[in-house]
């Protein structure tokens, strides 16, 4: 009898081959988000996820939008679950053996950084060469002797217009600020006919560049490195039909409207606000030229472009009311943003300026006017 058993177990072993465990693949999450996140980062060194949430996240519950695993793995999670997050929890990631990944999460600090200057208070007059002006035709967004990057953030087109026009981007007076701030001041933006070319009333987060005869250059952007959700403000419109419409510029615009279809139409205001970092590597600003031959546009589609959003209106708006930026991001959350990486923001009483093309009330009657007031970014 044992020598049947002995001789059953050789003839089974020689029918299926030689015995081998599957070698086993490490369980490792590659991506997992949730909804509300700010950033996710998954670290298969120390088998942990931190996720960090926007400040009105309920960490009780957190629900997964996306979970990417390793290789043959699966989890004891998965998308369009409820996790409670209020203390650390274990997620088993499994192949051939079993693996405990942690995963945390928090809220994102409110001061991840502020919008500085955002309430429009600091301004002062200089003439076109900066020399301070109680009568200079330039009013700049800061305050006498303002240092870059310390009380220096904002700039306007005011040099460009100057020599044949009063500034057309200015603050009005105390006492004419947002209900944020009705004591305070505010931006007000109108767009002008400065002799051969519309000039929108506009106000951008950046420094003015340079006059080439009657074209020039802005750079908008400051260093950044956190990743605003949205952009709150506050404004008051007054539109004006397009009455200036520059010939020369008409081609360059992507609607590809002609001359006769831009007069007439409605303005309308533009605030727009990207994270975005020059494609190779260098440290700069977004740079607009409006020289015909290199001009650039700024919009969603621009090479770099990281996040973007923006709000248009061409309705007439004659109280304070509160608008909202909400920014799409192109980049994965758990993806560091680039060490390049520049914050541009730019406000404008006609969207299509770059373009000089706006409602300027260049036969007598007033431009398309915008009040803006109180911006500040939210994590």
């Amino acid at each position: 009898m044992k020598r049947l058993l002995l001789f059953a177990v050789v003839l089974l072993v020689g029918c299926v081959g030689r015995l081998e465990l599957e070698p086993d693949i490490e369980g490792t999450i590659v991506t997992l988000e949730v909804e509300g996140q700010t950033r996710s980062q998954a670290n298969p060194a120390t088998r942990t996820v931190t996720i960090e949430l926007e400040q009105e996240a309920d960490l009780a519950s957190v629900r997964v939008t996306r979970l990417v695993l390793g290789p043959t793995a699966t989890a004891d999670i998965a998308v369009g679950d409820v996790l409670d997050l209020t203390a650390p929890r274990t997620v088993i990631v499994t192949t051939v053996a079993s693996y405990t990944w942690t995963v945390s999460a928090s809220r994102a600090h409110t001061d991840g950084r502020a919008l500085p200057g955002g309430d429009f208070e600091q301004w002062y007059r200089a003439d076109r060469n900066d020399k301070p002006d109680p009568a200079g035709r330039v009013w700049n967004p800061w305050p006498e002797g303002g240092v870059w990057e310390q009380d220096r953030w904002w700039d306007t087109g005011n040099k460009g217009v100057a020599l044949l026009y009063p500034g057309n981007s200015t603050p009005t007076e105390p006492g004419e600020g947002c209900p944020d701030n009705p004591s305070g001041r505010a931006a007000r933006l109108e767009s002008v006919y400065a002799v051969v070319k519309a000039a929108g009333g506009n106000i951008y987060f950046g420094k003015f560049g340079e006059l080439n005869g009657l074209n020039a250059t802005c750079e908008l952007g400051h260093n950044w490195q956190t990743r605003p959700r949205r952009l709150r403000g506050w404004y008051k419109y007054f539109p004006q039909p397009v009455d200036a419409v520059h010939e020369g510029y008409v081609s360059l615009h992507p609607y590809g409207l002609s001359y006769d279809e831009w007069m007439g139409s409605p303005d309308s205001l533009h605030v727009c606000m990207a994270l975005w970092a020059s494609p190779d590597g260098r440290d700069i600003p977004f740079t607009v030229d409006t020289t015909p031959e290199r001009f650039v546009d700024f919009s969603r589609d621009a090479d770099g472009v990281l996040a973007y959003g923006s709000f248009v209106s061409a309705r007439e708006q004659a109280s304070w009311d509160e608008f909202a930026v909400e920014m799409e991001y192109f980049i994965p959350a758990s993806e560091p943003l680039p060490a390049n990486t520049q914050l541009y923001l730019l406000v404008t009483a006609s969207k299509n300026c770059n373009y000089f093309i706006a409602g300027t009330g260049r036969n007598g009657g007033n431009g398309s006017l915008m009040y803006v007031d109180e911006l500040r970014l939210e994590y």
